[in-house]
């Protein structure tokens, strides 16, 4: 009886790694991503000088809010390495920050529609932005005051047992 559970386990240990490979990759990948982005925001931002600085500033900002989400998704991927869990609370901030660079983008253009029937478009995709970080900071305020968490896989022990 002891024979299929030892190979199951070894089966387990073997996709485990698998995963932790994936992750490693990924996390690698997302690296590489934020290290180039960053240098290439900076190197563009720097370019820009004598131009549209306004314009270069909004750019730098869009930019680096973008490799602010990348190194998220890297804190992300690492705690899931070290912890073998999932954490909710880093993608609800990348999705804040990705909707406070949208409504940056979003702005940014809007001067240029002041007017035109398609700033009401613009005014309603601003609004429903700002729903969604003000929903994204509750649901974040929610999973840090709340004793009540998802359970645990049967194969995942708690410290409390054992």
């Amino acid at each position: 009886m002891k024979e299929p559970l030892a190979s199951r386990d070894r089966i387990a240990v073997a996709f485990r790694f698998i995963e932790q490979a994936f992750y490693f990759g990924v996390a690698v990948a997302l690296a590489l991503g934020g290290v180039t982005l960053f240098f290439q925001v900076v190197w563009t931002f720097l370019a820009s000088f004598g131009g549209n600085l306004r314009g270069a500033i909004i750019q730098l900002l869009e930019g680096l809010l973008l490799v602010f989400i990348l190194a998220e998704l890297i804190h992300t991927v690492r705690a899931v390495i070290e912890e073998n869990v999932l954490r909710t609370e880093p993608f609800l901030i990348v999705g804040i920050v990705a909707a406070i660079r949208r409504v940056l983008v979003i702005t940014a253009d809007a001067d240029r529609h002041l007017g035109r029937p398609e700033f009401r478009d613009i005014l309603m995709e601003m609004a429903v932005l700002a729903g969604a970080v003000v929903l994204l900071g509750v649901t974040i305020y929610l999973v840090r005051h709340t004793s009540h968490s998802e359970p645990l896989p049967a194969h995942e022990k708690r410290d409390s047992d054992g």
